[in-house]
């Protein structure tokens, strides 16, 4: 198994990041409506919570600050993204909520069977063997817990146009469709509960792909992100558009070791 990018990536990609922002849901965001609902329907009060890539995770802070008889916890081999983090939780006064500086293919982690439910949202896609990411990452569940994972949709419109506009990016993903990534989870030795594309559009995502606010690109990204804004507006006043491969920003999986 190969990863597709480097500590020092990440690393650079915390440290030149924007001042943090907190998580929202209102219509503007509502595809992160979308994912709270996935998350929360599992059921998180009372358990313990571990995020995987968490450097700098604005969804820890919100979830432990909705569920505080809840443990959580985020770890990250990024020492940059584990500050960020750990500054998020020290402004919010956040008691509930632990920051570990490790990596997670590390053998014999004590963390290793202790969680109800572990997330990550774009970790497993940086990778070029999925099922055995996903392995590694069932190794911190206990026996009843449950893995929720989320990838970006790059075998749609928003892995060509990632493409399109700053090939790097794309080419730290493994692009993966629905039916790739469930079968993963399969022969990770997970059983899939539930899945599949998440969101009808949002061309926010591609946000990554710029550095310089300038150019024919960059206006076609801000084209697209209001035309998902629209979208989002309509959805939040009538109701949700389909999903689909070829416009959903996300893939997603809620699975069970065994």
């Amino acid at each position: 198994m190969i990863p597709l990018t480097t500590k020092q990536d990440w690393n650079d990609s915390y440290t030149t990041r924007d001042e943090p922002v907190d998580l929202k849901l209102g219509w503007r965001d509502y595809t992160n409506g979308l994912i709270a609902k996935k998350i929360q329907g599992i059921g998180l009060d009372g358990k313990k919570i571990l995020e995987i890539g968490a450097g700098d995770s604005y969804w820890l802070p919100f979830f432990a600050k909705q569920y505080p008889n809840s443990r959580f916890a985020g770890l990250d081999y990024s020492p940059a993204g584990c500050e960020k983090l750990a500054n998020r939780i020290a402004f919010s006064g956040l008691s509930n909520l632990d920051v570990y500086h490790q990596d997670m293919f590390e053998t014999g982690n004590a963390l290793h069977g202790t969680f109800d439910l572990v997330i990550s949202f774009g970790l497993v896609e940086h990778f070029t063997v999925l099922s055995e990411v996903l392995r590694i990452k069932s190794l911190y569940l206990n026996r009843q817990g449950y893995l929720f994972t989320l990838i970006p949709n790059m075998a749609g419109s928003i892995g060509y146009l990632t493409k399109r506009f700053n090939r790097k990016v794309y080419e730290a993903h493994n692009p993966h469709d629905w039916h790739s990534f469930r079968d993963g989870h399969r022969q990770a030795g997970l059983t899939v509960i539930a899945g599949g594309y998440l969101g009808s559009t949002n061309f926010g995502v591609l946000s990554s792909c710029f550095h310089n606010k300038a150019g024919l690109s960059w206006h076609s990204y801000v084209f697209l992100s209001r035309l998902s804004k629209a979208v989002f507006f309509m959805e939040n006043q009538y109701r949700d558009l389909p999903t689909s491969k070829l416009f959903s920003p996300y893939i997603y999986a809620i699975s069970q070791a065994g």
